[in-house]
């Protein structure tokens, strides 16, 4: 599984706390599992989910992850469920479309490398990820 996104924009931060940052931040985002597209969304709050799936991968427990946005009415744009074969991505813009099943460490993976490429982007705009997606 692999997460990415192109154009980060910048011009509706509306302020400097770090809800403005989460809601203020998005990008064209991508999820695809090997050549395959799952989920594609032009202008998706990918900050305020970078910080979500901090939160997730943080937590001792791991339960399913399902993304509740500020931004977006729908719970669920981005979905990581546990079954009994492996994790499924799916999302409710996507209705029946979902990934093979996915062993922990390529989810892992998928969502540490997500966050690895927005921590550069927030310090390459000047912004310390810490105060941002960070706990």
């Amino acid at each position: 599984m692999r997460m990415t996104y192109t154009k980060l924009d910048a011009d509706n931060i509306g302020g400097t706390s770090q809800a403005d940052y989460l809601v203020g931040l998005d990008a064209d985002f991508t999820v695809s599992e090997g050549s395959v597209q799952l989920y594609r969304e032009l202008a998706f709050p990918v900050v305020e989910l970078a910080r979500s799936l901090f939160v997730w991968l943080s937590a001792n427990s791991r339960g399913d992850f399902v993304f509740d946005s500020m931004s977006l009415e729908e719970v669920g744009a981005i979905s990581l469920r546990r079954t009994s074969s492996g994790w499924l991505m799916e999302s409710v813009f996507s209705p029946g479309v979902v990934s093979n099943p996915l062993d922990w460490a390529d989810v892992e993976r998928g969502c540490r490398d997500f966050l690895d490429q927005i921590e550069f982007d927030l310090l390459s705009m000047g912004l310390d990820p810490a105060d941002v997606i960070h706990l």
